[in-house]
């Protein structure tokens, strides 16, 4: 019994270090960011965006400061980390005006990868909100098996719920197990080489600059395969900026 109540009282404390730690964490992540806002009000961007960047780079991060970030980073004339802090700020917020801005700044820069429809938006939220929908769609297969278990009761013949819920189950798997947004990343160097394969001894397919956004779609090693003007190519990792909160 003794070593039963020893146990929890560490468990306890453990839960309470714990929980005192991310406290403290917190508050001086919202100590630095409100020294950040205070010089960004004051115009010392580049102080702000120091703090602003630690911030980010310890797991904290909100619209409103990456929103700041793209401005700074465009005030200084660098489109592709403008555009990549307007990405991020767009997955935080799903601001609609971001992606507005981002179509703008690509025509004006002749860069590629920035197309976007009313569909980006509504796989946007669909993925955003995936937690809500998969509650809705788990919701309606419980109801559906439970209309079947009262058919069953009264010994009705009908089995249409249960092949319901069997499908509205199936949607639920894929809602969970896939995203519907393709990861992306904008290329953060000048004179990037696209190549044929995952390979420094592969075929060149094409030079490009720092800017161009580029869809993710599997990774070997240290290689990226992306599309390039519906082209399959690779591209070292280090050469990109991944876009992912």
């Amino acid at each position: 019994m003794k070593n039963i109540q020893t146990s929890i009282l560490k468990i306890l404390a453990i839960a309470g270090l714990v929980l005192f730690s991310q406290n403290a964490r917190a508050e001086r992540a919202l100590e630095s960011l409100h020294k950040a806002d205070s010089l960004f009000i004051k115009k010392q961007y580049t102080q702000s965006f120091e703090i602003y960047q630690e911030l980010r780079t310890n797991g904290f991060h909100s619209p409103a400061m990456l929103l700041k970030m793209a401005f700074i980073q465009e005030g200084l004339g660098h489109v592709s980390l403008s555009l990549y802090y307007l990405n991020l700020y767009y997955l935080a917020s799903g601001d609609e005006q971001a992606l507005n801005k981002m179509d703008e700044v690509a025509a004006k820069n002749r860069l590629e990868g920035y197309a976007h429809s009313n569909t980006t938006h509504l796989l946007f939220n669909l993925n955003k909100y995936r937690f809500h929908f998969s509650l809705v769609l788990l919701s309606l297969a419980i109801l559906l098996l439970a209309l079947q278990y009262r058919f069953i009761t009264k010994k009705s013949s009908s089995v249409s719920p249960a092949i319901y819920a069997m499908l509205v189950l199936l949607l639920l798997a894929g809602h969970v197990n896939f995203s519907l947004e393709q990861p992306a990343a904008i290329i953060s160097n000048s004179n990037t080489y696209l190549m044929t394969g995952p390979s420094a001894g592969a075929s060149v397919v094409t030079q490009i600059n720092e800017g161009h956004k580029l869809k993710v779609t599997d990774k070997k090693d240290v290689w990226l395969k992306v599309e390039w003007l519906d082209q399959v190519a690779y591209v070292k990792e280090t050469q990109v900026l991944p876009i992912e909160l």
